[in-house]
Parts: C-alpha cells; sequence; structure tokens
C-alpha cells in the first residue's frame, strides 16, 4: 500500500491534456451522481472536499490550467486490449490511476487528509473522463485514438429529394466531448443532470452495476458501435451526428450513477 500511495502523492498533482466531455458535462454528471448519494456519502464526501461536487468535479483540469503540468496525459483515458477487455496495468492509464485513488479512499483512516481529498477530486473527474467515447482506445484500432471526418447538411427540398450544402471537417474528439454538453450551457448542471437522469433512470440499477473495469469495457462496445458510422476521411451526414446524442446522454448518466454508487460503497 505504501508503494501506491507514493505513487500517487507523487503525480497527483499532473493532470493530462484531454478534456472529457467539457467542464459543463462533468459538472452535470457530478450533480446527478451527488443526488443520488446516501446521507452518510453525501456527509462525508462533503467533509473532505470542504466544498460540493460540482466544484470540485473540473479540479483535474483547472490544475492542469493553472501549473502546465501535462506529463500525465493518459491518466484522461484508458486503452482497451484487441478483445475489448480492460487488461492494462500501465501507470500512465486512466483505469489505474481511477483503482489507485479508490484504494486510498477505501483505506483513508491511514491516509492524509490532502492526499484523501486529492484522491476524491481525481475519482470524481476520472469516473466521468473514463465514460467519454473518445477517451477509450482498443489496442490495434487506431480510429479509436482520435481522426478528423467530414460532415455534411442534408437538407430536404419538397420535391426535390436531398442536396449537400457545405461539406467541412470535424473531428471524433469534437463530436463526443463539445458538441452534445454544449447545447444545455444556459442550463445549470443540476438542471442538465436532471434531464439526463429522465431519459436514462429505467436503467439505473443494471447501468450502476460492476466494477471501473467492467465499466470502461462497457463504454467500449459503444465505441465499436459508433466507428461502424464514423471513419477517418468519411462523409458523414449531419443527421448521423445528431443520432449519437441518446449514446452520448446514456454515457453520462452511466457515469453519474456509477459514480454515486462507487462512493456510496466507500462511505458506507
Amino acid at each position: 500500500m505504501k508503494k501506491i500511495v507514493l505513487l500517487i502523492a507523487s503525480s497527483i498533482l499532473f493532470v493530462g491534456d484531454a478534456l472529457a466531455f467539457n467542464a459543463f458535462g462533468h459538472q452535470s454528471i457530478a450533480a446527478l451522481a451527488d443526488k443520488y448519494l446516501s446521507d452518510n456519502a453525501k456527509k462525508e464526501v462533503k467533509a473532505i472536499l470542504k466544498t460540493d461536487m460540482v466544484k470540485a468535479s473540473t479540479w483535474l483540469n483547472t490544475l492542469r490550467k493553472k501549473q502546465g503540468l501535462t506529463h500525465t496525459n493518459g491518466w484522461h483515458t484508458t486503452t482497451l486490449d484487441a478483445n475489448g477487455k480492460s487488461t492494462t496495468m500501465a501507470e500512465n492509464d486512466g483505469i489505474v490511476q481511477l483503482e489507485k485513488s479508490i484504494a486510498v479512499l477505501r483505506d483513508r483512516a491511514n491516509q492524509s487528509d490532502s492526499l484523501v481529498q486529492a484522491s476524491l477530486r481525481t475519482v470524481i473527474h476520472l469516473v466521468g473522463d473514463l465514460h467519454c467515447i473518445s477517451h477509450i482506445y482498443i489496442d490495434g484500432n487506431e480510429p479509436t485514438k482520435g481522426f478528423t471526418y467530414k460532415t455534411w447538411n442534408e437538407l430536404t427540398a419538397e420535391g426535390k429529394g436531398f442536396y449537400c450544402s457545405k461539406t467541412y471537417d470535424t473531428s471524433w474528439y469534437k463530436l463526443w466531448e463539445n458538441k452534445f454538453a454544449g447545447r444545455y450551457t444556459l442550463f445549470t448542471p443540476q438542471y442538465y443532470g436532471d434531464d439526463i437522469d429522465i431519459f436514462a433512470n429505467e436503467k439505473k440499477a443494471e447501468y450502476e452495476k460492476g466494477t471501473p473495469r467492467f465499466w470502461v469495457e462497457n463504454v467500449g462496445e459503444d465505441v465499436l458501435r459508433a466507428l461502424e458510422t464514423f471513419q477517418p476521411g468519411k462523409v458523414v451526414p449531419a443527421q448521423m451526428n445528431e443520432r449519437q446524442e441518446p449514446v452520448h446522454n446514456r454515457c453520462m448518466a452511466k457515469a453519474a450513477y456509477r459514480l454515486a454508487a462507487l462512493l456510496n460503497d466507500i462511505f458506507k
């Protein structure tokens, strides 16, 4: 355990460049997770953070911007093997760092207050990151690491079928990290979280089961399905982009439900 603690203590202040969802997306996941915390978990989380989960959810990215520290870029992503299984033990991988932070929280009675707080902030952020489709890489499948594709507006003119307006380049990252959550920035994180909850709540009990490794494998399945539509250089009608919004919202809901379930277990 000492080795794990030292590894986290020495690197917890360094974060990566990648931004899963966006700041508002992270805040909305945290708001929805907070809604499902047990009374004890809510009390413990607030006491450790000295703030609320919504404000703490972007800590890693905020620290990166202030400190300019980027040597742990891989913390915000994870790599599955060619069969879609999470087997990595690489130090610079998000699932490994998430597991280490969880271990600190479970052993919090023997850890410093500062390390426990940093670990909780890390867990809140990384559960969100690792539910963003563009942050799940699959070994041997290069498109999962990001690519550019083309999209165009498919508009209907009565009696004239379809026609193409300007075709433009966009990216796998922009689609999953900014496009959908970016539409809701006039909402509060709580309101957006509630909106996602309405969409996915009937499957909450199913989604919150499993371990972090299972969770990222589950998102990996969504990655492979999405890649049936999106490929490097492919021209994709704008309407096909829009059809991915339920996938995006489902991933956010899973992140929130699973984060709440995890914290309820840690702080039971």
